[in-house]
């Protein structure tokens, strides 16, 4: 079981975190964050977070596996009133807040484009932001977060196993959900508040001091044909900078292997 008093004892945020929408099951936070925007009760910072999740969704429409009362599944419901094309901002300043949690546990998390958080250079943790437009305008946004806290090897499925970590295996020892949580939550309020007074660069510098492929060379899908080329950093609306042949590229959303 999660403890919201626990979150909330740690909160040092004004938004973020101070309603918690607490489930024991949960199909999908994101989703469940989703029906309460278009139900009109789900105010700005308001969190969904579930001790298990049955179908979570991760990108290009992926279920992300999270062990029952060992994973930490969240979504958080923002109203940037920012500009949609700057969405991706947002999946930079979550993953940067989730990293600088879990720093505080003397862990090294490094992020992988768009939205892999990675421990020992395995996957730990990802994200998903999900928005509603109007107009030009991004009216609400959801940033799902899945972070494997403590899991140990045999919770993994099988094919999962080669690829994946927990915040426990790499310190070697249980930490409280509780923890990760409300620090992310601390950290995601600094850099979303940066983010809507049009401070980026920041955000984008925190990134990149993370990034575990900067200056690699990549491959990436788009229109179907793989292409490749490397990586050199993110344009300051929070699209991925390719050097390739043909001249540099921005990638919006694309997913990239490192070569």
């Amino acid at each position: 079981m999660i403890f919201t008093q626990l979150i909330q004892a740690n909160l040092q945020t004004v938004k973020l975190g101070k309603d918690i929408e607490y489930y024991a099951l949960l199909e999908s936070t994101n989703a469940e964050a989703m029906e309460l925007i278009d139900a009109g009760e789900g105010e700005e910072g308001t969190v969904v977070v579930t001790d298990r999740q049955t179908a979570g969704k991760g990108r290009l429409g992926r279920e992300w596996f999270s062990a029952p009362g060992k994973g930490l599944t969240f979504s958080v419901i923002l109203e940037p009133a920012t500009k949609a094309s700057e969405s991706g901002l947002l999946s930079l300043a979550a993953g940067l807040a989730a990293a600088e949690a879990l720093e505080r546990f003397d862990l090294e998390p490094r992020l992988k484009w768009p939205n892999d958080i990675l421990l020992s250079g395995k996957k730990c943790g990802g994200l998903l932001v999900e928005s509603k437009i109007q107009g030009e305008i991004m009216a609400h946004a959801v940033i799902g977060v899945g972070v494997n806290v403590n899991e140990i090897a045999e919770d993994f499925p099988k094919d999962l196993k080669p690829d994946v970590t927990s915040v426990a295996i790499e310190k070697g020892s249980p930490v409280q959900r509780e923890l990760v949580l409300a620090w992310t939550l601390n950290s995601l309020e600094q850099w979303y508040g940066q983010m809507r007074e049009g401070e980026t660069e920041p955000i984008i510098d925190g990134w990149l001091d993370r990034c575990s492929h900067v200056g690699s060379p990549i491959s990436f899908l788009r229109e179907g044909r793989e292409e490749s080329g490397t990586f050199l950093g993110v344009t300051p609306w929070g699209a991925a900078v390719i050097k390739t042949e043909q001249g540099e590229q921005h990638l919006s959303g694309e997913e990239i292997s490192v070569l």
